[in-house]
């Protein structure tokens, strides 16, 4: 870490695979400490790794108060691509380049358990693959991740689809309510204000 201006920025080097949530300890744990005056920013040079690696790591961005930046100053697959696109913010070297696809896993036991844990892997990993491709990839090459294709891009394909995913999610919050809702909370104003007949 170093200290600049008054608030603390961390520096994290991921530059191997993903592996256990316990290595990670030490991550989260300043994550959770840090305050919304700090920065943490991730160098990633990663080929991706453990889903459970992966979660806990996102779990921590998800509850620091800090501002969290992906630098990618190589390959940034897989898992790692996961991660830095949870960030709040992403730099891209000229050198990076990133493979997006669906998680890898293998299981084994009863036939009744495969076939559960195939079933719970299968759900939650559509689920995490489309909030974190939302915006960024087309509902098209989100069905091929599905699917088993692979997509790859190379740095100058992540920043214009950074873009894309900035302009779209900005679009997003500037939507209105829509008007049914507001018709509704008018109507039911009105009725509480009509006076009670003698």
């Amino acid at each position: 870490k170093f200290w600049q201006e008054g608030e603390y920025c961390w520096e994290v080097t991921i530059d191997e695979a993903f592996t256990e949530p316990s290595y990670y300890r030490g991550v989260v744990s300043m994550l959770m400490g840090a305050s919304e005056e700090d920065t943490v920013i991730f160098l990633i040079n990663s080929p991706g790794g453990r889903l459970s690696g992966l979660l806990t790591l996102l779990e921590g961005i998800n509850m620091t108060d800090a501002t969290t930046l992906a630098v990618l100053v190589g390959e940034c697959s897989s898992a790692a691509s996961m991660f830095a696109l949870h960030c709040d913010r992403v730099f891209v070297s000229e050198n990076a380049t990133m493979l997006c696809h669906n998680v890898s896993y293998g299981t084994n036991g009863k036939g009744s358990d495969v076939l559960a844990h195939v079933n719970h892997v299968a759900k939650t990993s559509e689920k995490l693959l489309r909030s974190t491709y939302l915006n960024f990839l087309s509902e098209k090459e989100i069905l091929e991740l599905l699917n088993g294709q692979e997509i790859y891009l190379d740095s100058d394909e992540i920043k214009a689809r950074l873009e894309q995913k900035q302009k779209a999610t900005a679009d997003q919050e500037q939507e209105p309510e829509p008007e049914q809702e507001t018709e509704v909370k008018v109507k039911r104003t009105k009725l509480k204000a009509q006076p009670k007949e003698p």
